[in-house]
């Protein structure tokens, strides 16, 4: 099985400019999970702002590749943190760089993205609080390509990369999310923790989702994080699609939706893993609710029977229209590994 080369939008109102000088594109702890599926060999574009006398306007910037993956640095080079003047408040980076086929320095206004979406030709960024609550947007393989050409239609003649990208040549220390709280049936501290945990360990996705993996190269997996729901509030966690070349062509053969919990689940978490499988039809094409299963996952359940039982008995009453996986988790922290345990 084979990953597609991925899009990303990177969204950074105030600090673009150092992003360029240092080649970098940093988070804050609790948001690690936004950039944790940002991997190496990935597509980048930034969204910023630039005041003009009395307007602020939005620019869309790149494209750019992602030379690493995920790593923590807490090195100074955007702002301070709270807790500690000496290091910063995004130490969870990635670094990139111009894109060395063609590089582009002159930017495309985020009006280009508006008149995409009017088109119906971008889904994944439903309305403008995606880029104002967001670090990162994961594009669709579709949009990453057509705001790709709307930047090289912008710059027909390749221009000259001279940033020095200060941030190249810094230490890339592992991110830490095994962080738990608890002394009985640990979870986790965050769940931003968890989503990084899976994201980074993307076989655990698979065998969580059931899809046969390692099968050969004519099968392909595409995954987006963080998925804004536009007017139903929130964003899908985690949505894997699975896709096969025939003739030549990628097709969506099934997709996983997952809502994860840090802490013990609810049978309202039932209810809205259903909203987001219905939204997760809506937004990407070729997906449709029949071939959509659906994953939860929370904190093992221990002494807390009763709700496992609410759970249960809620799956049943409506497994004749969804596909639901039900897990729970547990930690071996010994081991640095997670234990995921299907229940129903």
């Amino acid at each position: 099985m084979t990953v597609d080369r991925r899009f990303h939008l990177l969204i950074t109102p105030t600090y673009f400019e150092k992003c360029h000088e240092y080649g970098l594109f940093g988070v804050s702890e609790a948001n690690m999970n936004q950039l944790a599926n940002v991997c190496k060999g990935d597509i980048a574009f930034f969204y910023t702002t630039l005041k003009l006398k009395t307007r602020t306007v939005g620019r869309i910037y790149g494209p750019y590749e992602v030379i690493s993956n995920i790593f923590f640095n807490d090195k100074l080079v955007w702002a301070s943190s709270s807790v500690d003047s000496h290091k910063d408040k995004y130490p969870c980076r990635i670094k990139l760089k111009l894109l060395d086929e063609h590089i582009c320095l002159n930017p495309v206004t985020v009006q280009t993205l508006w008149d995409l979406k009017d088109e119906g030709k971008i889904k994944s960024i439903m309305d403008s609080s995606a880029l104002i609550n967001k670090a990162v947007c994961n594009l669709l393989a579709e949009e990453g390509i057509l705001l790709l050409q709307s930047l090289i239609q912008s710059n027909q003649v390749t221009g000259f990369d001279d940033s020095p990208y200060k941030g190249h040549s810094l230490a890339e220390q592992n991110v830490e999310v095994f962080k738990f709280r608890g002394r009985g049936a640990k979870e986790f501290g965050m769940e931003s923790y968890l989503e990084t945990y899976l994201l980074l360990n993307q076989s655990k996705i698979h065998q969580l989702s059931g899809f046969p993996i390692g099968i050969n190269e004519e099968y392909q997996t595409y995954i987006l994080n963080q998925v804004s729901t536009y007017v139903a509030g929130g964003a899908i966690d985690i949505v894997c699609l699975y896709k096969k070349t025939v003739i030549d062509v990628r097709l969506i053969l099934s997709a996983a939706v997952f809502e994860l919990k840090k802490g013990v689940l609810e049978p309202t978490d039932i209810d809205q893993l259903i909203e987001y499988i219905e939204w997760a039809a809506r937004l990407i094409p070729g997906c449709k609710r029949e071939m959509t299963r659906g994953i939860l996952i929370g904190r093992h359940f221990a002494n807390k029977s009763d709700k496992r039982q609410a759970i249960l008995r809620h799956v049943k009453e409506i497994d004749k229209i969804y596909k639901i996986d039900i897990y729970e988790y547990r930690i071996d922290d010994v081991r640095q590994n997670v234990i995921f345990d299907k229940i129903n």
